[in-house]
């Protein structure tokens, strides 16, 4: 990624309720006069420290986490912290903020990491890349396609828990929150099993032992229970096959209706 030192950011709205319908994101450039600051949003934000180094406060309980590069720090919405930098090397973040019932959305399906606020990342080219492309979307893209960038980004947001190098061991803990993470995805499910370097069966069984469906299954009710949510949040049949992985609404339709019990019209207001 060119590092392009400078603030450049772009805030969009799904919906008239910002709490829930904010999509922003973008580069911002910090130095110690402009911290310490308070935070406290309504929404979900994050930001991925690119350089410089601090502190982020958690007000309520006083406890701090130390901020440096390679690492994401969320702001969980309703909760108040204080930011904090340390260093006089310029502060160069990236940031991302969706609405509340998004966020909540995707943490009960356990795609994110709620332990703590702070962890390194394995930032990863293609993450860099993401952010620069991300906000040149949400930038030209017009409204009516918004809901397929907030889509878009939830799979950066979820993909960058994944890259959590706490989480990089191989036990089975591990393996089952990874599982979990890949298949919000498209990756295969043999590529999820060569990934933690077992076979699929015994992927298959783990999983199975442990969330109680198969990988399989598991996947499906993900990408159903987010149709169904973008559903009677008022997006058409087709808008959201496209966002969950359906190039024709037809078989979308018939495989939601089979899973769901009813079908997509059913879910919309």
């Amino acid at each position: 990624m060119v590092k392009q030192w400078k603030t450049d950011t772009c805030t969009r709205y799904l919906t008239n309720d910002k709490k829930n319908g904010i999509l922003s994101c973008g580069f911002i450039t910090r130095n110690r006069n402009d911290l310490p600051i308070t935070i406290r949003h309504e929404y979900y934000n994050c930001i991925v420290l690119l350089q410089g180094s601090g502190r982020l406060v958690e007000v309520e309980t006083g406890q701090t986490y130390s901020l440096m590069p390679n690492t994401l720090c969320q702001q969980l919405p309703g909760k108040t912290y204080s930011l904090i930098i340390d260093s006089t090397e310029p502060w160069y973040e990236f940031y991302l903020s969706i609405g509340e019932s998004t966020f909540h959305s995707i943490a009960s399906l356990e795609l994110v990491n709620l332990v703590t606020p702070v962890f390194e990342l394995n930032l990863k080219p293609y993450l860099e890349q993401w952010f620069v492309d991300l906000l040149s979307q949400l930038k030209t893209t017009i409204t009516a396609e918004l809901p397929e960038i907030l889509f878009n980004t939830q799979k950066l947001l979820i993909n960058l828990h994944r890259e959590n190098i706490v989480n990089q061991s191989k036990d089975i803990e591990t393996i089952i929150s990874g599982t979990k993470h890949m298949l919000y995805e498209d990756v295969p499910l043999e590529d999820i099993a060569a990934s933690f370097h077992i076979s699929y069966e015994k992927l298959r069984k783990l999983f199975k032992e442990s969330v109680g469906i198969s990988p399989k299954q598991y996947r499906l009710r993900t990408k159903f229970h987010l149709a169904e949510r973008l559903l009677t949040e008022g997006y058409s049949v087709k808008s959201v096959a496209s966002q969950i992985g359906y190039h024709d609404p037809f078989i979308f339709s018939r495989q939601f209706k089979k899973y769901m019990g009813k079908p997509p019209i059913h879910f919309k207001k």
